[in-house]
C-alpha cells in the first residue's frame, strides 16, 4: 500500500490525510490535509491516479461502490 506524502510545510513533518469534504460537487475533488498545521493542498496528477480508489483492505483488490467509485475503470 502506498503511503501518503508528508506535509510540505518546512516546520511540519506530519503525514497528510485524504480530505474528502469537498467531494460533494465531484467524487474526485479531494485534497491533502495536514492535521497538525491545518492546511490543504491539491494532489498531483500522479497522486490522483495512485490514491483514487483508496485501500482495498486485506491486500485483495475489491470492486463495488463500497470500495471505490463504480464509474472508474479498474487499472
Amino acid at each position: 500500500m502506498l503511503l501518503p506524502p508528508k506535509c510540505p510545510t518546512p516546520d511540519c513533518d506530519d503525514w497528510l490525510w485524504k480530505d474528502t469534504t469537498t467531494t460533494d460537487t465531484d467524487w474526485d475533488n479531494w485534497r491533502w490535509w495536514c492535521r497538525r498545521c491545518d492546511r490543504r493542498w491539491y494532489p498531483t496528477a500522479q497522486q490522483l491516479r495512485d490514491f483514487r480508489r483508496g485501500s482495498s483492505g486485506g491486500g485483495r483488490h475489491r470492486t463495488g461502490p463500497a470500495y471505490g467509485d463504480p464509474r472508474v475503470a479498474p487499472r
